[in-house]
């Protein structure tokens, strides 16, 4: 092996991965796996700050003992959680970039990919939702009891606790089908990688991200969204979001398990060369995003979370073949996979 590395070496030819010595080999494919574990760890913090203490026992205490200063916003640490989900998706984006550049993608890497996308977008979505939904639904009573059950279960005693943690489970096991779907259909070459068969796992996760930090910032007395909310149409706001989210996160993971086409938006609209006019939408999307992340980052998810199911149906409207679209029914369909990060 050294004999041939000097050889390779003296005829000018560039050194191979596989020439490098064996430390650096081992050193070059941590790379991809420190990434990974940060992708895995953001996901265990979200999961520690959804269960911190619920605002209802802070301003429980707050107005019993006037030592104790009343939150200003009594939902920050769900918004926490949710920024910690979002910044999984960064070390995940990250993983699949630093394997392709370092040529190291294995099917060791895959897995642990897809053991820490199950802790960041399927446990820790689903876990925030259901903590979320279970606050805003306590009202204290008497004796300190609360209306709500305390821990919804599939042996609560009231029914939105069990119906709650149904739909939370549902969607930790979408998230489950869904990696492991793609864990079969993967491949290791960039090209195929434009296209995903149901939504990825940190778009749903994404979902349910966006929509606790938008609810979380407008409960804060001095929120930066330029919207002029009421009191009255933020108690509204209230009373219907912890309905509304559990359907969020129930068409989050019903998605996933879908067979709709979504686009790779790295791969798709970033990689090569493109028109001028998609570089113009690219700069106002970051400029809409430093003037409003909140607000921006919720319309651009859920436009994305829809588009795959609206132009699906479109295009079985109008009777007319995708681009791109795979054999006539009765034929066995071979859809090219995607990388989940």
């Amino acid at each position: 092996m050294r004999y041939r590395r000097q050889n390779r070496a003296a005829e000018g030819e560039r050194p191979t991965l596989a020439d490098a010595p064996r430390k650096r080999r081992r050193g070059v494919a941590i790379l991809p796996a420190m990434f990974t574990l940060g992708n895995c760890l953001c996901g265990f913090a979200a999961i520690q700050y959804a269960s911190r203490q619920t605002p209802i026992d802070l301003i429980a205490a707050a107005a019993s003992n006037p030592a104790i200063p009343k939150p200003d916003n009594p939902y920050l640490h769900f918004a926490i959680a949710g920024y910690f989900i979002f910044a999984a998706m960064v070390f995940d984006m990250f993983d699949g970039f630093v394997a392709r550049l370092t040529r190291t993608a294995s099917d060791f890497g895959a897995e642990l990919d897809s053991l820490a996308d199950m802790v960041s977008f399927g446990v820790a979505p689903a876990f925030l939702a259901m903590r979320l939904t279970t606050d805003l639904l306590r009202t204290p009573g008497e004796g300190g009891r609360t209306a709500f059950a305390d821990l919804p279960g599939p042996f609560s005693d009231d029914f939105w606790g069990r119906l709650f943690w149904v739909i939370a489970a549902l969607y930790v096991s979408c998230t489950a089908l869904r990696l492991a779907r793609f864990n079969v259909m993967n491949k290791h070459e960039v090209s195929s990688h434009m296209n995903f068969r149901g939504m990825p796992s940190p778009g749903a996760a994404a979902v349910v991200a966006a929509s606790v930090i938008f609810f979380a910032t407008l409960n804060a007395q001095k929120h930066v969204i330029p919207l002029p909310v009421s009191p009255h149409v933020l108690s509204m706001l209230s009373a219907v979001f912890p309905y509304v989210l559990p359907i969020v996160l129930l068409v989050a993971g019903l998605l996933m398990v879908s067979r709709f086409a979504y686009a790779h938006l790295i791969n798709r609209f970033l990689r090569g060369r493109k028109r001028f006019r998609t570089v113009v939408g690219v700069v106002m999307i970051l400029m809409l995003l430093l003037a409003q992340p909140q607000i921006t980052t919720l319309v651009a998810i859920y436009v994305y979370a829809l588009s795959a199911p609206l132009t699906a149906f479109w295009y079985r409207s109008t009777r007319r073949r995708p681009p791109g679209a795979g054999p006539p029914p009765g034929l066995p369909d071979v859809v090219p996979p995607a990388s989940e990060g």
